[in-house]
């Protein structure tokens, strides 16, 4: 006999019915009313999506199936959970960390504080191809944020750190989201991502990037893909539709896949903001807050910035939950080693000024048969980075411009160049200010003196042994400068 739906069953089984094997007649509806939805309770379900509607034998799709995300417990080493509390605040003090724990904190102050300190001379608990890579990259030993930031990490919590470029703060949640994706049920196809790295450029993204698939080399598993403007949209949508394991994107781009379909939230349970405070400054907080406000409830948020204003502050308070705080070195400070010298200029001799300074470098620096130091100069706009950049080659200089307006191969041969030593004046808008990560860096010329100084020095100099930042200023800005160095002074 024929399957009758329970609805048809009592017309079926009526006398004015041909027969009981005949089939039943469909429900005629008006052409303006819907079939009303009900479950076996009489309740009104909610909307089910397509993709996740059950498939012909009543099962869901194993692409819409809840994964739990696994955030596997981690302790540290005995040699580590030995140490006395005076021990541990003599490695803080050495190491230049400041750590704050929220007052509604889980865990006592004092286990927490065992967590934190991973003072070893290797790296342990980690995946046996994590620590592969880690041994071809030839570290022996965490850096101060590693050593405080990855067993927090590692241990599932929530982080808001503050350190500077070059501290080694991206492989410090590089390798607890490469060990958290490593623990997860597999991706498949349409599947993924389960970490999200949002960063302010798509400079700073590459990085990242780069640096993450060091770590997961060895790791057969491990896809990653770099979402950013200005490259190709549709081969980021193929990556990301394929399935992918770690996204590292700038917040504009990830929106626009977002909203496209091309990739999902779903199953993101690791998420880093990094260079939160840039993101800020660059006006990409409402990207931010839809996605922190559309990711899963379980998920660990790390938030790294290098300054700590207000709106710093109230995004962690309302996306991370008792979050563990580390600073490493002096907040909102530049960095130690850089001299800083304010030279007043009129804004028609600020060029010629600029070619004196870096022409007399040049012919010190060939006098003394020394390699040409590393200098990057800000100025404020694309054209004015052209016209200085031409004025430095008309010289004999070797520079090269780096700005918004150059295609994405241009902009990496240039850093790549300078990276090598093969041109050694950058001049760059603010698009490279953050994120510009090199090293040996000695001078930084702001020949347009930007809004945010010291974030800019600091951000622009990196593992340097010494360093100069020299900017030039006109007109009321001189003066103001020269009055809040005077109330220094005084003060």
């Amino acid at each position: 006999m024929s399957y009758v739906p329970p609805h048809l069953r009592a017309a079926a089984a009526s006398p004015n019915h041909r027969n009981a094997t005949a089939k039943p007649q469909a429900q005629t509806l008006e052409p303006d009313r819907k079939a009303p939805l009900t479950s076996r309770n009489g309740t009104t379900p909610a909307f089910v999506p397509p993709g996740r509607r059950p498939n012909a034998a009543g099962q869901q799709p194993k692409s819409a199936v809840a994964l739990e995300p696994v955030f596997e417990p981690w302790r540290p080493s005995d040699r580590v959970l030995s140490l006395t509390s005076e021990q541990i605040e003599e490695v803080q003090m050495r190491l230049n960390v400041d750590v704050t724990v929220a007052s509604d904190s889980l865990l006592p102050l004092h286990l927490l504080n065992l967590l934190l300190i991973w003072y070893t001379s290797s790296y342990t608990c980690l995946h046996s191809s994590i620590m592969k890579d880690i041994t071809l990259h030839e570290y022996t030993r965490p850096t101060p944020i590693q050593a405080q930031a990855m067993p927090v990490a590692l241990s599932g919590r929530d982080l808001l750190g503050c350190a500077e470029t070059g501290s080694g703060k991206t492989a410090a949640f590089s390798i607890p989201m490469i060990q958290h994706c490593l623990a997860q049920p597999p991706i498949c196809r349409g599947n993924g991502p389960l970490a999200l790295v949002l960063a302010p450029t798509r400079e700073l993204a590459q990085q990242i990037e780069k640096e993450v698939k060091a770590f997961s080399r060895s790791s057969e598993t491990i896809k990653t893909a770099v979402v950013v403007g200005g490259t190709n949209m549709s081969e980021q949508k193929y990556e990301l539709r394929a399935g992918v394991h770690i996204v590292v994107a700038t917040p504009g781009r990830f929106i626009d896949h977002l909203q496209q379909g091309n990739t999902s939230l779903s199953r993101i349970s690791f998420v880093v903001l990094d260079e939160a405070d840039r993101m800020l400054d660059m006006g990409f907080e409402p990207q931010i807050r839809e996605v922190m406000q559309s990711l899963p409830k379980k998920h660990q948020t790390l938030l790294f910035s290098a300054t700590m204003p207000v709106e710093i502050e109230t995004l962690a308070q309302e996306y991370l939950c008792t979050p563990v705080q580390i600073k490493v070195g002096k907040v909102s400070s530049p960095t130690a080693n850089v001299s800083q010298i304010l030279e007043k200029v009129t804004d028609s001799d600020k060029i010629d000024r600029l070619l004196s300074l870096l022409v007399e470098e040049a012919s010190h620096t060939e006098n003394s048969s020394h390699c040409h130091p590393l200098t990057v100069v800000f100025v404020e706009r694309k054209a004015r980075c052209d016209e200085v950049a031409e004025a430095l080659v008309a010289q004999g200089l070797h520079a090269v411009a780096l700005h918004g307006g150059r295609n994405q191969s241009e902009r990496e041969a240039a850093l790549n160049n300078f990276r090598k030593g093969t041109t050694n004046i950058l001049v760059a808008t603010d698009v490279a200010s953050r994120g510009l990560d090199v090293t040996g860096v000695a001078h930084v010329i702001n020949l347009d003196l930007p809004k945010f100084l010291v974030a800019q020095i600091r951000k622009s100099i990196s593992d340097v042994e010494s360093g100069n930042t020299i900017a030039f200023a006109s007109g009321k800005t001189a003066r103001k400068k020269e009055r809040e160095a005077a109330a220094k002074c005084t003060a």
